[in-house]
């Protein structure tokens, strides 16, 4: 599956380790390479198989393959919150300095999206239907031989609103593709499974060609989808476009497997089953082969799992560095509390506001629900990018001890 880290050198860099923390070689990020196995990837490859396989069979297995999905929407909730309430946590709590460093994806990114948040509400019954702007990009698009139109919308808030929701979905699978690229990255570093600079390169690309398969199977057709009471228009792409990139996929995972045999002729060294399991996982979940949309829940579900081992881990080391007692019992506080932070950021505040201001009968959409989402959700993209690169050396030292 998919984006915790995005540590695009671990394989390659050395590591410096507080000497407090380190009690020996380790070769695993979370207990045991067992669990490690499990949480990257093992776990949503053992549920995809009757899911997959059971969806078209008789009522009862049907049902079973139905109730899947429908567990993992209510158990995202309480591994979801703390996957996105925890990189805030991280990457704000590391000094003024590494803030300013990183000033475009912590102050500006955040800015912004308030900013195009504020003039969504603020100008939602303006009519666009005459704009001169909407106008003159609907003939760039005809021009360039696209379907795509501006002003499908009732009003430029709507508008606005379904442009958020566009940009989510395309930075969230960016997002997990990143996540799984990271993940193989780092148990490369501790399988000491040498990669080159144009090798992991090559299977960084056959990563993120999956997100450009999952992005173009949504937006290659006309049509809607609800979303929190919105209608949102697809893009309406050419459907050529999604043909062309399972072409691409399967030449990039070639050149991959290829890769990995030239190593193997190298090093004589195959790689670990820990450090395949991500891309299996994400070649199953990101590519849409399922095609029923409720089972994308399973994703959300599992990359937010994927995540855990890692934010464990820094956090852990941190408890050692610092001499802290009961580490395990400080790490549930620290879940429990991220739980209830995520709680009110995806769910108590928006309703809140959405109930005072009546969005569902005077904007005819959750309002409220829908920026939170859109926000935390491209602004957790931007925040990882930088949060888990390994020249980030607070991060780097805390996970590998």
């Amino acid at each position: 599956m998919t984006n915790a880290v995005s540590i695009e050198e671990a394989n390659q860099a050395s590591i410096d380790t507080p000497a407090p923390v380190n009690e020996g070689p380790r070769d695993y990020l979370f207990v045991s390479r067992s669990v490690d196995f499990l949480m990257l990837g093992g776990l949503s490859i053992l549920v995809w198989i009757p899911v997959y396989f059971l969806q078209d069979t008789g009522s009862l297995a049907k049902s079973f393959t139905l109730a899947i999905p429908a567990a993992a929407l209510s158990l995202a909730y309480w591994v979801n919150y703390p996957h996105f309430m925890a990189s805030y946590k991280l990457a704000y709590m590391q000094g003024k300095n590494f803030i300013i460093s990183n000033w475009f994806q912590l102050i500006f990114v955040p800015i912004a999206l308030i900013f195009v948040v504020l003039i969504s509400f603020n100008f939602w019954s303006s009519p666009i239907s005459g704009s001169r702007l909407v106008f003159f990009f609907n003939a760039l698009f005809e021009f360039f031989g696209l379907k795509t139109r501006l002003g499908l919308y009732p009003n430029l808030g709507s508008e606005m609103l379904g442009a958020l929701i566009l940009l989510m979905y395309f930075t969230v699978g960016w997002h997990y593709s990143k996540q799984t690229f990271g993940c193989m990255m780092v148990y490369a570093k501790l399988d000491n499974y040498r990669l080159g600079n144009i090798e992991r390169n090559i299977l960084r690309y056959a990563l993120l060609s999956t997100w450009w398969v999952t992005w173009l199977y949504v937006n290659c057709s006309e049509g809607t989808y609800p979303f929190y009471g919105l209608t949102v228009y697809r893009l309406n792409l050419p459907y050529v476009w999604f043909q062309a990139s399972y072409v691409i996929v399967g030449l990039m995972f070639i050149t991959v497997v290829i890769i990995f045999a030239r190593i193997y002729v190298r090093e004589n060294r195959l790689p670990s089953i820990n450090f395949l399991i991500p891309l299996f996982a994400l070649l199953l979940w990101h590519i849409p082969l399922l095609g029923d949309p409720q089972f994308f829940y399973l994703l959300g579900f599992f990359h937010s799992l994927q995540y855990f081992p890692f934010v464990a881990k820094v956090e852990k080391t941190r408890y050692k560095v610092a001499g802290r007692s009961k580490i395990n019992i400080r790490l549930l506080v620290f879940f429990g509390i991220m739980m209830f932070v995520g709680f009110l950021a995806f769910d108590y505040i928006p309703k809140s506001f959405d109930g005072m201001k009546d969005s569902a009968s005077v904007l005819n959409a959750s309002f409220f629900m829908i920026a939170f989402m859109v926000f935390i959700n491209v602004h957790h993209y931007f925040i990882d990018n930088v949060l888990w690169r390994f020249k980030n050396k607070q991060v780097r030292e805390l996970l590998f001890d």
